[in-house]
């Protein structure tokens, strides 16, 4: 399993819960697909009022199909990893 951290930048909702354990082997794309079912985002369409941009440590944005356990052996702090989340890019 691998500690997930999420921190909302800019205007993006602030969750209640941001920490979550979630399977190693799962996808980069996973993440987005479950972070856009608990911001409420329509998963079927991808119009600029739907549109999520996640990062890992506020750096850079793995490819959808990234391993989760993979992105935590080479990028995690303190056991945990940091993926930041805006409706707008904030990073470029």
């Amino acid at each position: 399993k691998v500690r997930v951290h999420f921190l909302a930048v800019g205007n993006a909702p602030i969750m209640k819960k941001t920490k979550f354990k979630i399977d190693a082997d799962q996808q980069f794309a996973y993440l987005s697909m479950s972070l856009r079912r608990t911001l409420k985002l329509d998963t079927t369409n991808s119009s600029s009022d739907n549109t999520l941009f996640l990062y890992c440590n506020a750096a850079f944005v793995p490819s959808p199909d990234q391993r989760l356990g993979d992105l935590s052996d080479s990028f995690s702090t303190r056991g945990e990893l940091i993926v930041h989340y805006s409706l707008k890019e904030a990073w470029g």
